[in-house]
This record gives structure tokens, C-alpha cells and sequence, in this order.
């Protein structure tokens, strides 16, 4: 049941978004009483957090998918391709504006998954792939950056920001970051991908 409400929850959410939905109108779509969505979900933004975390890994967004950091940059990549920014720029704002707790939550999950690439340089650097130069902070802070300034941005900046922060600039700093060796896997990496 409780994977019913997150799938109907996201549907809705694509069509009448984040402020005008209602725990009654998916009570209505599932033909259920809006006692058992809250069986499942104590409030509205627990059901959002169960949403957003659906959302990430339907995208392959923020979740840790790959054995090193060229790997999950290019999984990462292929993420961000497939989606559409400007309405995830829009929830963005309005959960930052309404749902405050719930875009803390997500800030959260961003922030694990910029640990985890920080992680990843470090060990990818040990084994030739990474340049040693660059410390793992380095590369944490700009995926966090990254990241933020995508789900962050205002939305009247979109247009301007996505020349900056297209998926393409994934691929242009993991290959500055790159060893001869990391180079040749990131170019078998992609032209498996395409």
C-alpha cells in the first residue's frame, strides 16, 4: 500500500505540484480513506520525504550507484540528461518556501551523497584512476556546490544557470580530475553508456 500512495502521490505531484496537493485528493484516486494514508505516513511531510527519496532513486539521483567516482559521475550524468530541470527547480522553491523540514531532509541526502564521492576520489586516487592533487574534500565540496546549485537556484536563473551547470560540466571536472589510466575507463565508461 504504502508504494501505492508514493506512486499516486508522484503522479499528482507532476500535475498539480507541490502546493495544491492534498492528502484527500490522494485518498480519492486510491479509493481509500485518508486514515490509511496516514497509517503509513504520519504527516504530509513524511509522505514528501517517501516521495522525493522514489523520485531520487527512479532518476538515479544522489544514490550511490557505482564501484568509484567515474562510475558514478557518468551514472550521475545520465541522470541529470534524463530529466526535465525547471519543474524540479520549481518543487525545489516551493519546498523550500513550504515544506522547510522536507527541503532540509533532501539538503541532507545531498550532502551524504557528496560525502560519498569525496570517499570515492580518495580511493580512486590510491588506485591510478584520480589525480593525487586533488583532495577529497576538494571534490566534495564542488559536488555539493554542483548540486546545490541546481536544486537551489531560483528559477528565473534557470535559463542562464543551465548553460553553467549542464550535465556536460560532470564530465568536464571528473576528466580534469582524471589520470591518463581514469581517462581511458571514463571514455569506455560513456561509450558504453551511448
Amino acid at each position: 500500500m504504502k508504494g501505492r500512495i508514493v506512486n499516486c502521490t508522484l503522479k499528482q505531484l507532476g500535475t498539480v505540484g507541490l502546493r495544491k496537493l492534498t492528502m484527500d485528493s490522494i485518498a480519492g484516486e486510491l479509493h481509500i480513506s485518508k486514515r490509511t494514508i496516514y497509517q503509513h505516513f504520519s504527516s504530509k511531510d513524511q509522505l514528501l520525504e517517501a516521495c522525493l527519496m522514489e523520485w531520487i532513486r527512479r532518476n538515479r539521483l544522489l544514490v550511490a550507484t557505482g564501484d568509484n567516482l567515474i562510475d558514478e559521475f557518468c551514472t550521475l550524468y545520465l541522470g541529470f540528461r534524463r530529466i526535465n530541470l525547471l519543474p524540479v527547480v520549481r518543487c525545489c522553491r516551493e519546498l523550500r518556501q513550504h515544506f522547510a523540514p522536507v527541503y532540509r531532509f533532501f539538503l541532507e541526502r545531498l550532502n551524504d551523497y557528496a560525502d560519498a564521492c569525496g570517499a570515492w576520489a580518495e580511493r580512486d586516487a590510491e588506485a591510478g584512476y584520480l589525480c593525487r592533487a586533488f583532495s577529497p574534500q576538494t571534490v566534495r565540496s564542488v559536488v555539493s556546490d554542483f548540486l546545490i546549485r541546481i536544486f537551489g537556484s531560483a528559477e528565473e536563473e534557470m535559463q542562464y544557470r543551465s548553460y553553467l551547470l549542464s550535465p556536460e560540466i560532470l564530465l568536464v571536472y571528473i576528466r580534469g580530475l582524471c589520470t591518463i589510466k581514469g581517462r581511458a575507463l571514463l571514455d569506455q565508461r560513456l561509450k558504453t553508456l551511448s
